[in-house]
C-alpha cells in the first residue's frame, strides 16, 4: 500500500495555512453546516411536538361520542349501540376489559391488529400520516376505540413545512456564506480596486497594507506586493522626473552657447550661406522651445511653481492677448471673440492664465486647418467663470479626447513634423489648470471642429 502523508493532502487542498482563505472558508463553512443541521433537528423536533397531536376539534367531538356511549351503555340496548357504531363518521367500537366488542359487530382484522398499538387522546403522532386507534376510557368500565380518520391527521401538511424549513435553511446558509465572501473577499478587493484607482491617478501615496491588514495570509500577501510595487512606480517616476528636469537644465547651456556661435558666424559667412545659418537657428529655436516647455511641464507637474491666484478680468486680458495672436493667424484663417462678460471675475494666476489660452490657441492655429475659424468666449457656468476656444475643424476621434492632455502625446491624424509641437502643449493646459483649482476638458462639437473649455472658480 502507498503510505497517505497528512501534510501532502493538507498542501493539496490548501488546508495547510490556518490564516489563510482556504482553511479559514473551509472551518467557517464546516462549522455553519454543522450548526445548520442541528438547527433544522431541533426545528423539526420542535414541528413535531407543537403539532403531531389530536387536533382540539376531534378530541372534542371524540369525547362527545363517548358520552353518548356512556348512556347507550347505561340504558343497556346493544342493537341501538350497534346502530349508532354505524351511523358515526369514524370508525369506532365500544369494547370490554378483555377487548371485545359489546354491541356485536364485526372487527375488521386490520382494526383488531391496531389493538395492540392502542393511543391515548393525549398521544403525539409520527411525522407520517396513519390512522391510528385513539381509546378513551368510560365510566361504565368500558372503552371506546376510534380509528383516526387520515383526512385530519397533522402530519399531512409535513411536507410543505419541510419544504419552508429547507428554504430557510438554504437562505441562511446563502446569507452567511455570503457575509464570509464579502468579509474575506469583497472588502479587501474593493480596497486594492480603489488603491489601484488612485495610483492610477498619479498618487503614489497609497498604501493598502496597513488596511488589508494580516488576517488572511493571501490578501496580506497580495497588499504587500502593490505597496511594494508602489514604491518602485514611485521611485521609477521620480528618477524619470529628475532625468528630465536635470537632461532639460543642461542642455540650457550647450544651446546658449550654439546660439552665440552661430551669431558670431553670421558675420563671417557670405551672403550664401546665410539661408543655411537661417535653418540653423530656426532647428536652436525649436530645442530651446522643447527644453523651456519640459522645464515648465516638470514644475507645473511636481507643485513646485508657487502660485498666486488673484481676482483677474478674463475679458481685458483675452482682448490683449486676441490682438497678438492675430499675427499667428493664417491667411484665410479667422478668430472670433466673445467677450461682452465683463463683470465676470475669475480666481487665476496671470502668467499660467496666459500660457494656457495661448497654448490652446496656438494649437487651434496648428490644427484647425487653413480655413479655420476659430472661437474664443467667456461666460458664466453654473457657478464658475468658463473660457472657451473652439474651432471649426476636424475635431478628434472619440477614443483620443482623454489622451490629449497626456505628455508628448501625438496623433497622427493631426500633428506630423511638418506641423510641429511636442506633446506638451495641452499637458501644460491640464497642469496649469490644476494649480489654479480649476478643470479643463474637450469635447467634440456637433458641428464638427474641437471645444476645450477651462473652468475657474469665481471671484
Amino acid at each position: 500500500m502507498i503510505p497517505i502523508r497528512l501534510p501532502k493532502i493538507r498542501a493539496l487542498f490548501f488546508l495547510g495555512d490556518r490564516d489563510g482563505l482556504a482553511f479559514r472558508l473551509f472551518s467557517y463553512f464546516a462549522v455553519i453546516l454543522s450548526l445548520i443541521l442541528v438547527l433544522q433537528n431541533i426545528a423539526e423536533v420542535a414541528l413535531i411536538k407543537a403539532i403531531l397531536h389530536v387536533p382540539e376539534r376531534i378530541q372534542a367531538e371524540m369525547l362527545s361520542l363517548a358520552e353518548q356511549a356512556e348512556v347507550m351503555i347505561e340504558e343497556g340496548d346493544m342493537d341501538e349501540l350497534a346502530d349508532w357504531e354505524r351511523g358515526q363518521d369514524y370508525y369506532l367500537f365500544v369494547l370490554d376489559k378483555e377487548r371485545r366488542t359489546i354491541s356485536g359487530r364485526e372487527m375488521h382484522p386490520h382494526f383488531e391488529f391496531k389493538l395492540n398499538y392502542i393511543r391515548q387522546l393525549d398521544t403525539t403522532f409520527e411525522n407520517r400520516v396513519n390512522r391510528p386507534v385513539i381509546a378513551i376510557s368510560l365510566r361504565t368500565g368500558h372503552e371506546l376505540v376510534i380509528q383516526f380518520p387520515h383526512e385530519y391527521h397533522p402530519a399531512r401538511h409535513f411536507p410543505y413545512y419541510f419544504a419552508l424549513i429547507q428554504i430557510a435553511i438554504a437562505i441562511l446558509i446563502l446569507s452567511v456564506f455570503s457575509l464570509l465572501l464579502a468579509r474575506y473577499l469583497q472588502r479587501p478587493l474593493n480596497k486594492l480596486q480603489n488603491a489601484s484607482n488612485r495610483l492610477a491617478e498619479g498618487d503614489f501615496s497609497v498604501r493598502v497594507g496597513s488596511e488589508v491588514g494580516d488576517s488572511v495570509t493571501e490578501f496580506g500577501r497580495l497588499a504587500d506586493s502593490f505597496d511594494h510595487m508602489t514604491q518602485r512606480i514611485h521611485g521609477l517616476a521620480q528618477k524619470q522626473k529628475q532625468l528630465i528636469r536635470d537632461v532639460s537644465h543642461e542642455l540650457k547651456t550647450p544651446l546658449a552657447r550654439h546660439n552665440l556661435a552661430l551669431h558670431l558666424l553670421r558675420r563671417k559667412l557670405p551672403e550664401d550661406s546665410q539661408q543655411l545659418l537661417d535653418r540653423l537657428e530656426r532647428e536652436s529655436d525649436e530645442m530651446n522651445e522643447l527644453v523651456t516647455e519640459i522645464l515648465e511641464y516638470s514644475q507645473l507637474e511636481n507643485a513646485s511653481y508657487s502660485v498666486n491666484l488673484v481676482p483677474t478680468q478674463l475679458e481685458s486680458l483675452c482682448h490683449h492677448l486676441m490682438l497678438e495672436m492675430k499675427n499667428n493667424l493664417g491667411p484665410e484663417q479667422q478668430l472670433e471673440c466673445d467677450l461682452n462678460h465683463s463683470t465676470l471675475m475669475a480666481m487665476a494666476d496671470n502668467r499660467l492664465l496666459l500660457r494656457a489660452i495661448k497654448n490652446l490657441l496656438g494649437n487651434a492655429i496648428k490644427y484647425a486647418g487653413e480655413q479655420a475659424v476659430i472661437g474664443l468666449s467667456v461666460k458664466n457656468a453654473n457657478g464658475w467663470v468658463q473660457l472657451v476656444v473652439e474651432d471649426d475643424g476636424a475635431g478628434i476621434p472619440v477614443q483620443h479626447l482623454k489622451q490629449i492632455f497626456d505628455p508628448f502625446t501625438r496623433l497622427e491624424a493631426a500633428r506630423d513634423k511638418q506641423s510641429g509641437g511636442y506633446g506638451l502643449g495641452l499637458a501644460i493646459v491640464k497642469e496649469a489648470m490644476t494649480v489654479m483649482k480649476g478643470h479643463v476638458r474637450a469635447e467634440n462639437r456637433e458641428s464638427g471642429g474641437l471645444r476645450i473649455c477651462l473652468l475657474f472658480r469665481a471671484a
